[in-house]
């Protein structure tokens, strides 16, 4: 891209390089448009989200599971993150899984 990411613009470009169509959407509208998945089920490849972490009701963050319990989203710079931190924890929303 032209631009900088922000977490959403990041997960909605690698989405929409591997094979699906979703756009641009922010941090809820994925959310909205993926399938629960309890943390007993989720894979590598499903998306992590967040609440609280801006200013802005309901989800406010995501990224992209990869395994282990680390995600890749974009912070500054893009980067892995371990979920089991304490930040993490304590504004973990939900996993999601993309519709096939």
């Amino acid at each position: 891209p032209n631009t900088s990411f922000d977490c959403s613009g990041f997960v909605s470009w690698v989405i929409n390089h591997s094979g699906w169509n979703v756009g641009r959407l922010g941090a809820q509208g994925l959310y909205n448009i993926c399938t629960p998945v309890s943390s007993a089920n989720v894979k590598p490849g499903d998306l992590v989200f967040f609440e609280g972490t801006y200013d802005t009701d309901g989800v406010s963050h995501v990224g992209i599971y990869v395994g282990n319990n680390v995600m890749i989203h974009c912070g500054d710079p893009i980067s892995y993150a371990y979920l089991n931190t304490n930040y993490w924890q304590t504004h973990f929303y939900a996993y999601g899984r993309l519709p096939n």
